[in-house]
């Protein structure tokens, strides 16, 4: 069997300086559907057989096998290129407005493929860090070539460019471990004992299973003389793993609630004072 007899060398376009074959056409898809399924074979190999052995961090067992996807199946893309006999600087010959539009769409993706690349040797960031982007917090769920997402405590999804990461300021409260600070602010009426109302905020905190002694344990601070009474702000300490620091303070609330009435302790209610002139 030959190429004549499968018609493999039959011209499909010709002009002055360029023609294609059958077999060109054919090799190129090759090319770009095996090498697509090559390239997702081989990073799941990677995934399943080395990341997860030789890799400790979320955060690399996710995006290196993407990256090795992407260089992959970019190489056998090249090659397809190649056989068909388009040289790359065709598209530098693209008019008007499409070039325009096709070079910023490239720059963008580009920059945004580019930060990826830093984001997975640097690790400013990792799935499941808590970050802090354009004024909304919430939790990294995935790092993707293009963008990461993130799931903000309202629910919403969040598809973040990679360059902004880059290029803006983010807040990550999680880099280095998984503990957030608590805060919880009560006040306490002026004939209160502030060293009992100290104690029992620091009881309390330290009695609820998410809040941890490290790095600090419970403190309290008698923050000021407030107008209607003793202003104190407690500080804990939360395990975010499993745990959410919004709900822990709002139970702090309700058992220092509980506490201080077991304990005689008032809490000041907004009053307002009203002298009327005597009459003559």
């Amino acid at each position: 069997m030959n190429l004549q007899s499968l018609h493999l060398d039959r011209v499909l376009w010709a002009s002055a300086d360029y023609s294609l074959s059958l077999g060109d056409l054919l090799l190129a898809l090759l090319l770009v559907l095996g090498g697509g399924l090559l390239s997702h074979l081989v990073a799941a190999f990677v995934r399943q057989r080395l990341v997860h052995r030789l890799a400790t961090s979320r955060h690399t067992r996710e995006l290196a096998p993407r990256w090795i996807f992407f260089l992959l199946w970019t190489l056998f893309i090249l090659a397809a290129l190649r056989v068909l006999g388009i040289p790359l600087t065709l598209f530098n010959f693209l008019g008007g407005a499409i070039a325009l539009g096709f070079g910023f769409g490239a720059q963008n993706l580009c920059s945004n493929l580019i930060s990826g690349a830093i984001i997975l040797v640097a690790r400013p960031y990792k799935i499941g860090d808590i970050v802090e982007v354009d004024g909304q917090a919430g939790t990294v769920l995935a790092i993707g070539l293009r963008a990461t997402e993130v799931l903000t405590y309202d629910g919403v999804n969040l598809l973040v460019p990679n360059s902004n990461f880059l290029a803006n300021t983010i807040v990550n409260r999680t880099n280095y471990d998984r503990s957030l600070r608590g805060l919880v602010t009560i006040s306490a009426a002026y004939d209160a004992d502030s060293r009992l109302v100290d104690e029992t905020l620091r009881a309390v905190a330290a009695a609820h299973p998410a809040v941890i002694q490290a790095p600090t344990p419970p403190w309290v601070l008698l923050d000021h003389f407030g107008d209607r009474g003793l202003d104190f702000k407690l500080f804990f300490w939360v395990d975010t793993t499993r745990n959410n620091v919004a709900a822990t303070a709002s139970d702090i609330r309700h058992a220092a609630l509980a506490a201080f009435r077991e304990k005689g302790i008032a809490i000041p209610y907004p009053q307002l004072d009203v002298h009327l002139p005597k009459a003559p």
